[in-house]
């Protein structure tokens, strides 16, 4: 079963047009791709633009990322661009969660074009492994308590701070893979992550309810993949229509809510982990608890299939 990892790095584009994230967010990207690479022994294509080829070949020959096959695409030959441009010079709106459409929406345009000859393809946010989502006791670095207490106050530079290769690795989708043969799985919350723009603007005529897909990871069998993609620029056409522009995470609440319900499984949780000094970090969430679930309990639940 051939299987392969798509991710992205539009860096340096902060502000107008594009509100790409902010450069401290850098050293979280870079030293998450590099544990993607290192813990997973799939290939792993991501794609940049221009301005940040040479840094990503230079960090992919200095730790030795044979797996990692860099390509480039730029942002404004992202699928829909020029009608995303001409509702952004009409109607432009900041509350994007900090990105413009052509990176969040991207996401699909380039696994779009990755399915051909593989089984099962996997969207793997660049900057995923980061101590919101994972708990320090599976990072490379700061993994026993003792180090935690000395956590140096710039952990965020240390690539290291974002390996969480014990819990993150191979036999994450050699499990996904397993439950995937005629499904995608989904991060999914029980509760909504963002807003939905789509009622006001009468396009949605139902009231949506739990869950609600997340970015994060997205994939599986490319067959149904890639009607999930085909039914998400559907509706990002008739969101661009409408003269306006959301969060790729709104338009795949829609497709999800489209789908048979057996071709999609669900990755669930409650809510984001919170603070990095939160006690999760060292101790396991109880399921009789009554604390909300947390994202990371979902990497555990896949080692567990």
């Amino acid at each position: 079963m051939k299987s392969k990892i798509v991710t992205a790095y539009w860096m340096d584009v902060n502000g107008y047009p594009f509100q790409g994230s902010g450069n401290v967010r850098k050293p979280r990207y870079i030293g998450s791709l590099i544990a993607h690479c290192k813990n997973i022994n799939l290939p792993i294509v991501c794609y940049t633009h221009n301005k940040n080829l040479q840094e990503l070949e230079s960090v992919k020959s200095k730790y030795g990322l044979n797996n990692l096959e860099i390509k480039v695409l730029e942002l404004t030959e992202i699928k829909l661009h020029s009608k995303i441009n001409e509702v952004r010079e009409r109607n432009f709106n900041t509350d994007l969660d900090g990105r413009g459409p052509e990176i969040m929406w991207g996401k699909f345009d380039v696994l779009e074009r990755e399915l051909d000859g593989f089984d099962n393809v996997y969207w793997v946010d660049c900057g995923l492994q980061h101590p919101g989502i994972f708990p320090w006791r599976y990072c490379k670095q700061y993994n026993s308590i003792e180090d935690h207490k000395n956590i140096s106050s710039h952990w965020w530079s240390e690539y290291d701070s974002y390996d969480f290769g014990s819990l993150f690795n191979t036999q994450i989708f050699d499990n996904l893979n397993k439950v995937c043969t005629e499904k995608i799985s989904l991060l999914t919350s029980l509760s909504p992550q963002i807003s939905y723009p789509f009622f006001n603007k009468g396009i949605v005529n139902y009231q949506f309810t739990s869950p609600y897909p997340v970015g994060g990871l997205i994939g599986g069998n490319v067959k149904v993949l890639k009607k999930y993609i085909d039914m998400y620029w559907d509706f990002a056409k008739i969101v661009l229509d409408n003269d306006f522009l959301c969060t790729e995470e709104g338009i795949m609440k829609v497709v999800y809510d489209k789908m048979e319900s057996n071709e999609i499984f669900n990755l669930t949780f409650s809510a984001y982990a919170s603070g990095e000094h939160d006690d999760y970090h060292f101790n396991t969430w109880d399921i009789n608890s009554n604390n909300l679930k947390p994202l990371y309990m979902v990497w555990n639940d896949i080692l567990k299939f």
